[in-house]
């Protein structure tokens, strides 16, 4: 599912106006889809709320309120017009305001009398917000900030036209005056603003409302980001063979853990079975075999030479390379530990691997100290650093980077020729020969615990072991990651839920796709 940023959006319109669906036709068509679903929604409701009140800007998201107004008036709704910013400044919201007025719907003007246009929004059961819609920039006036503030703090059910108002459409940030909807209702296509946080929060609950535009107006109009839900993460994956068996579903190797930190080991171990590898390898610590053979029963277990200290030493590499070839993607990296052994591990997995390799956690952590590796590689690279680790990847701050994630991501991508699967609320993935990035829907605060990213890159590594198309495969991973913990959020809680859970509610999202 595309997500369509302000420009792409306007686009998408003048490819419809050419084919002969006029831009007045696509208002009313828009406050027509609106209002129906505004209706639907209440009329779910067990109270019975008339009373409504449609704050208007003067552009043309005021002119889809207007179109919203007359239509809810039409089904016996008591309707208010609310205009925050003047008159109507477009032909066609002019146009629309001329039909509301024609039909006695009173018009109050905030600049005129505030303190009465404010009575009224406190008073309202239901706000719709339709003062800037996908063309907001820069702050929310001072004068308007009341009006916000008494939209916000009213007891009304609230919805937003297209995008609420004072969030930024395409880069998700929002004025800290904006709108705060309960529900959305998005005119034509999921924008920016619908999935990425902070203003996805703004958002409340999102609905589509198609306006009749063409489909070819959509496909001759490049998009930069794009979504999935969970049909279409279902249909990416193929129907098994009654006749398959284990070799078919991939071999992987996870080269992960160390003495202090063997539960990463098994966790990125025990995602890539849930996840339908056929066999899975976990290479370790020789001090780990005890735990590792009590915590995995169906793993093959490669215990390897180690470091006075527990971790992976060079000498192991010999072995390595040696079963390399028999591997169809490895996951490196999680609880690995940073030092000289390890960082040549890496360096010769990275080296010698003609398959996916998915670098986690101190793999990344030894990248950023040797980024030449990334040279000397001819396997597919796959890097899933958290804002923190991409910060040691980039010399970026934490903060420069969650400002702007999917630029970050894209641009990593593409200089350093891997697919990068940057984490956090809407994980980002972004492949090095593709501009047009995946920003993840799913998930929540229950996956901000210890062990939840050894859980993805077991997950990623079973999805490439399985030859599943890049990047559909990694971005499969992410939302399927972010799903479990949705519904484990509400069954258990997101303070209870833990990595360990996750697995194990791969297997019932499973059942549903082979249904």
């Amino acid at each position: 599912m595309r997500l369509l940023t302000c420009g792409e959006m306007k686009q998408v319109e003048k490819h419809a106006a050419n084919y002969g669906l006029s831009y007045q036709r696509m208002m009313e068509n828009a406050g027509a889809a609106c209002a129906r679903n505004i209706r639907t929604i209440l009329e779910q409701e067990k109270t019975i709320r008339r009373n409504v009140a449609i704050v208007c800007g003067k552009g043309n998201n005021g002119g889809d309120g207007f179109v919203v107004a007359r239509k809810l008036l039409e089904n016996n709704y008591h309707v208010c017009i609310l205009l925050a910013a003047g008159y109507p400044s477009t032909p066609e919201a002019e146009v629309c305001y001329k039909e509301a007025t024609d039909h006695s719907i009173p018009v109050l003007w905030y600049d005129a009398d505030p303190q009465k246009a404010l009575q009224t929004v406190k008073s309202a059961d239901v706000i719709v917000d339709a003062v800037f819609g996908f063309s907001f920039y820069g702050t929310i006036r001072d004068e308007l900030k009341p009006l916000f503030a008494e939209m916000n703090a009213a007891s009304a059910v609230k919805f937003a036209l297209d995008v609420p108002s004072g969030v930024y459409c395409d880069s998700g940030l929002c004025d800290r005056s904006c709108f705060v909807a309960d529900y959305t209702v998005a005119i034509s296509a999921l924008k920016p603003a619908h999935v990425v946080h902070p203003a996805a929060d703004c958002c409340g609950d999102v609905i589509i409302a198609g306006i009749g535009i063409p489909d070819e107006s959509f496909r001759l109009v490049e998009h930069a980001m794009y979504t999935y839900n969970t049909a279409e993460v279902a249909a990416l994956f193929p129907r098994r063979s009654t006749r398959a068996h284990k070799g078919n579903f991939g071999r992987l190797l996870s080269i992960c853990g160390s003495r202090n930190m063997p539960g990463a080991a098994c966790l990125a171990a025990k995602a890539a079975l849930r996840c339908g590898t056929g066999l899975v390898t976990a290479a370790f610590p020789a001090s780990m075999y005890l735990t590792m053979s009590v915590k995995l029963t169906e793993t093959l277990l490669l215990p390897l030479q180690e470091t006075p200290q527990g971790t992976l030493s060079r000498a192991c590499i010999t072995t390595l390379l040696e079963r390399l070839p028999e591997f169809d993607a490895v996951v490196i990296g999680c609880g690995l530990a940073v030092n000289d052994d390890t960082a040549e591990v890496l360096r010769a997995v990275l080296t010698h691997a003609a398959v996916p390799v998915i670098v986690d956690a101190d793999g990344l952590n030894l990248l950023a100290k040797h980024p030449e590796y990334l040279q000397m590689t001819r396997a597919t690279v796959v890097l899933t650093p958290h804002p923190k680790e991409m910060s040691r990847l980039t010399g970026f701050a934490v903060d420069e980077i969650q400002s702007a994630r999917v630029e970050t991501a894209r641009e990593y991508a593409a200089s350093h020729g891997a697919f990068v699967v940057l984490k956090g609320a809407n994980t980002v993935v972004a492949a090095p020969d593709d501009p047009c990035v995946y920003v993840n829907a799913s998930g929540n605060n229950g996956l901000a615990k210890g062990g939840s990213g050894d859980v993805l890159a077991g997950m990623l590594g079973a999805f490439a072991a399985q030859h599943f198309p890049l990047p559909q495969g990694l971005c499969a991973g992410v939302y399927l990651h972010g799903h479990c913990a949705d519904v484990l959020g509400d069954r258990l809680s997101k303070t209870g839920m833990l990595p360990t859970d996750v697995v194990e509610e791969l297997a019932a999202v499973f059942a549903e796709f082979e249904q």
